[in-house]
C-alpha cells in the first residue's frame, strides 16, 4: 500500500494509518484513516482513502452424479427421480447449489440433462451437468374384437371393429393381418393383432373369422 505524503517545514513529522499497511483486508471497500504529527506535536490535517478487495475467483464445485437412467412409473410416461447434488467450495465463504430440474423432480420418457450450478457472494458461478434417461419398458394393452360369423359359399369381403388398445405413452400403434376389409375365404381365418408403443414395446391378441356356407340362400 502507498504511504501518505507528510510535508512539514521541520523534520521529524510522522504519520500512522488504520488499517496499517500491510494489513489483510477483507472483500470488499474498507476506508483507510491516516494522521499526521510533526516533531512538537503539531497535528496535520486527517485524510483517508478506500482500498477495494475484488473477488475474481468462480467458485470450485465438486463432480455432478453419473448419468442416471431408470424405468418410468407403472402406469405412467414419467419417473420420480432423486440423485445427491454436488457440493462446493469457494474463497470467500458459501457458494450454494442449484440443480434444474431439481432432484424428486418428475422426468418424462427420455433423456433430460439436468445442470448444477454453484454461485457465491459475488454471483461468480460454476457449473457441471448430468443426464437422466427414463426408459419405457411397459407393453401397451389390447383387446380384439369378438369372433365376426358371415355366411357366404364364396370368399367375402368382411370388416370387422377396431381392436381397443392403449399405453402408459400415448396411443399405440394397432395393425391387424389380416385387416378388416380384406376378403376371407370360407372357413375359419385367424386375425393377429398388435399393438406396438413409440419405444417398441408391443402386445398381441387374436380372433376368428367364420364364413359359413349358405344353408338355404345367401
Amino acid at each position: 500500500m502507498f504511504a501518505p505524503t507528510m510535508m512539514d517545514n521541520c523534520p521529524g513529522a510522522t504519520f500512522s494509518c488504520t488499517p496499517a499497511s500491510g494489513s489483510t483486508f477483507a472483500k470488499g471497500v474498507t476506508t483507510v484513516s491516516c494522521t499526521g504529527m510533526d516533531a512538537v506535536g503539531n497535528p496535520a490535517a486527517p485524510c483517508s482513502f478506500t482500498v477495494t478487495v475484488n473477488d475474481n475467483q468462480p467458485p470450485m464445485i465438486g463432480a455432478c452424479p453419473t448419468n442416471i437412467t431408470q424405468p418410468a412409473t407403472t402406469g405412467a410416461c414419467a419417473a420420480t427421480v432423486s440423485y445427491t447434488a454436488p457440493a462446493a467450495t469457494d474463497n470467500c465463504g458459501a457458494a450454494p447449489v442449484v440443480c434444474a430440474p431439481a432432484s424428486g423432480s418428475s422426468f418424462p420418457v427420455g433423456t433430460t440433462t439436468v445442470t448444477c450450478t454453484a454461485t457465491d457472494t459475488s454471483n461468480l458461478t460454476a457449473s457441471c451437468m448430468f443426464t437422466v434417461t427414463v426408459t419405457d419398458t411397459q407393453n401397451p394393452t389390447i383387446t380384439c374384437p369378438t369372433d365376426q360369423t358371415v355366411s357366404s359359399n364364396v370368399p367375402i369381403v368382411v370388416n370387422y371393429p377396431a381392436p381397443m388398445a392403449s399405453d402408459n405413452c400415448g396411443a399405440p400403434t394397432v395393425t391387424c393381418v389380416p385387416a378388416s376389409g380384406s376378403t376371407f375365404a370360407v372357413g375359419t381365418t385367424t386375425v393377429t393383432c398388435t399393438a406396438k408403443d413409440a419405444a417398441n414395446n408391443m402386445a398381441m391378441c387374436n380372433f376368428n373369422v367364420n364364413v359359413v356356407p349358405c344353408t338355404v340362400t345367401c
